[in-house]
């Protein structure tokens, strides 16, 4: 059995980001949750780390060098697999811990406290009003999106495809558009 320690070097380093940099950095996305309790950069980090902590593991189990079996459809399958479980695992992590983390929001605290100033809070107008730049258009998207919070996915982003059908818009144009609301109402956040 082989009990030296692992050293990754700087070329082995390199070439795991050059062919699966891409595909942590869409497993990272795809991870989500919290930034408070989780953050892209981190998931990236700890992609990284499951990636070499892969290589270690394969290098032992197949008692084969770095460069023998790095090109190898078997590794390569397996690098992957490792890769996508750990998103699997963390996004279960960041799951239990949500329940933990999450805290009632400004609505939730004001509607425990008062029912009826409901409207005021969902009706936007009198605060757009006071903002210069907000088009008819940007309007009705910040309504549509106090009004049916689904729209807005777990992972704090819009669901373009449901906006642009049900404001009648492309994707892109919707797109745009919320472009446009983040720079005009960028100091209200």
């Amino acid at each position: 059995m082989n009990n030296k320690q692992y050293n990754t070097t700087d070329e082995q380093l390199e070439k795991i980001e050059k062919k699966y940099g891409r595909l942590i950095y869409t497993i990272a996305h795809k991870i989500g949750g919290d930034s408070v309790v989780n953050s892209f950069e981190d998931s990236v980090q700890e992609l990284y780390i499951s990636a070499l902590d892969a290589c270690e593991a394969y290098e032992r189990k197949t008692q084969t060098l770095f460069d023998e079996f790095f090109a190898k459809d078997e590794f390569d399958k397996y690098i992957k697999s490792v890769l996508w479980n750990k998103k699997n695992n963390q996004g279960t992590q960041i799951t239990k811990k949500l329940g933990i983390t999450r805290h009632a929001t400004l609505n939730e605290e004001i509607m425990e406290v008062d029912p009826a100033l409901e409207y005021e809070i969902s009706d936007v107008s009198s605060m757009l009003a006071e903002v210069d730049g907000v088009s008819d258009s940007g309007e009705a998207l910040i309504k549509m999106i106090m009004s049916d919070h689904r729209l807005v996915k777990p992972n704090g982003s819009l669901n373009i495809s449901k906006i642009s059908r049900d404001m009648g818009m492309t994707k892109k144009e919707v797109n745009l558009l919320v472009s446009q609301l983040k720079t005009t109402l960028g100091e209200y956040f």
